[in-house]
């Protein structure tokens, strides 16, 4: 703390002049970097190098319904038949043998379930923290379930218990978790979480644990699969909580997904999986030490999302892939740190921003852009990764790419291309870019960004004539 608070008062005497301030700024990166790799005062000084990252304030969510429950037992296979119409129907045997009985699955079918209320009813069991429940719990559409502030409920993994619904699930300062037990029939699995349908999740200042396996998107921990043609009502919301030990945190075709502001370890796969959808933000997470996959992950048919504020570090693979079909998307202020591979992987997309993000030390290349049209990539600390500061590949014939203001400093190399298309380079800084500060198809270029000043235009290859001053980006 200490560090972060001599580090901002030196920031606040500088900012009258920008290029001083600048230099102090980097130089300060460059400190914590050296001093201790502290991702929170990294994170501040990314929101600086951004020029500032507002995180998004949600408002209350809307009231689930108050009507009494209303409740039945019967066959698992009726929420199978459901459940493989929206989700497909991967893994269900093996769900179905990890259930020490099929035919005592709890249906909610209507009204508003309650811990205590279920528990009343006989279908949970009273522990001195909390309750527990030893079979599926499934709600229907028109249902809900509302954990309440301090209470928890854990999941007995030996009789196959897990929560499956088409309708609302509410957690607010409450805990959902796993009980680290083993199931006797199927070995690999753990409870978990999963809405779909129509169904809507809103998690505030919880805690998820011990949940999901590596299995079908739908069981791998907490998921939210709404990617059908009749979309929820409420947009999930997921804010201020602690996933510990959640194999995968999963939505698909959430439009209008905010995920903010959420501690993330020790996940199985990608820590985060976004598929298709739209309207979204994923603001001020700390994610850390994925076994396998990426810290975020987004495919799919992508429109308007914005990643700001996040400190990705310590993943067995990429810190953020984007191996879909992206448009409008903004990254900004992120810290991107010892991730084994590529700090950023991102293609195809267009209209891309890239700004203000502090890119350090991983694997492989800090940020590799692939076969995408017009990106903005400005003002970013791109340092000490593994191979490349900066990778193009594949933009032949694809819009610009504006790369001005960055830093890169102690990568393998600077600038490395393969299939150059338009790239437009001003004011970055490679003086201490070393060994090389170009390779591949940018080498040709070195003697002329060397030459030219202040900026360079490095033609497409299908035509002589710049595309365009500065790419798009999203607001």
């Amino acid at each position: 703390m200490r560090l972060l608070t001599s580090i901002l008062a030196v920031l606040a005497l500088a900012c009258p002049l920008r290029a001083e301030s600048d230099a102090i700024l980097h130089g300060a990166i460059a400190r914590v970097l050296k001093d201790g790799r502290d991702g929170e005062v990294l994170a501040v000084l990314a929101d600086r190098l951004a020029g500032g990252v507002t995180l998004p304030e949600v408002a209350g969510g809307a009231e689930v319904t108050d009507e009494p429950m209303k409740v039945l037992e019967g066959d698992i296979q009726a929420a199978l038949t459901q459940l493989a119409i929206l989700a497909g129907g991967n893994g269900h045997l093996s769900l179905q043998l990890a259930q020490a009985s099929t035919k005592d699955v709890i249906y909610l079918l209507s009204g508003r379930a309650t811990l205590s209320g279920l528990e009343a009813a006989g279908y949970l069991q009273r522990r001195a923290n909390g309750w527990r429940l030893s079979r599926p719990l499934v709600l229907w559409p028109g249902a809900a379930l509302v954990l309440a502030p301090g209470e928890l409920l854990e999941l007995d993994t030996a009789a196959g218990a897990f929560v499956l619904s088409f309708g609302d699930v509410r957690v607010t300062r409450a805990t959902l978790r796993g009980d680290g037990g083993e199931n006797p029939r199927v070995p690999q699995f753990r409870p978990f979480l999963l809405v779909t349908g129509q169904g809507s999740f809103r998690a505030e200042r919880s805690t998820f644990a011990d949940l999901g396996f590596d299995g079908p998107v739908a069981f791998r921990g907490v998921s939210v699969l709404t990617g059908g043609l009749m979309k929820p009502a409420l947009s999930p919301v997921v804010e201020r909580n602690r996933f510990q030990n959640v194999f995968s945190l999963s939505f698909e075709g959430g439009d209008g997904l905010v995920l903010s502001r959420n501690r993330i370890a020790g996940a199985g796969a990608a820590a985060v999986s976004v598929k298709d959808g739209r309207g979204m933000v994923l603001a001020g997470n700390r994610i850390g030490h994925t076994d396998s996959g990426a810290g975020i992950r987004l495919s799919g048919t992508l429109q308007d999302v914005v990643i700001a504020g996040n400190v990705i570090s310590g993943g067995a693979r990429n810190g953020l892939q984007i191996d879909g079909k992206a448009q409008r998307l903004g990254l900004r202020g992120n810290v991107i740190l010892d991730n084994d591979g590529s700090g950023v992987s991102l293609g195809p997309a267009t209209c891309v921003a890239v700004q203000g993000n502090i890119i350090a030390g991983n694997g492989t290349a800090g940020l590799r852009l692939t076969r995408s049209g017009s990106a903005r990539i400005a003002d970013n600390a791109v340092l000490d990764n593994g191979s490349a500061g900066i990778e193009v590949e594949a933009q032949s014939g694809l819009g610009p790419v504006l790369l001005s203001d960055n830093v890169l400093r102690g990568n393998r190399e600077g600038l490395r291309a393969a299939g150059l298309g338009e790239v437009r380079l001003s004011g970055n800084d490679l003086a201490n870019q070393t060994p090389r500060q170009f390779a591949g198809d940018f080498s040709p270029w070195l003697g002329p960004y060397l030459s030219a000043g202040d900026g360079l235009v490095i033609p497409a290859a299908i035509t002589a004539d710049p595309v365009s001053p500065d790419p798009c980006q999203p607001e």
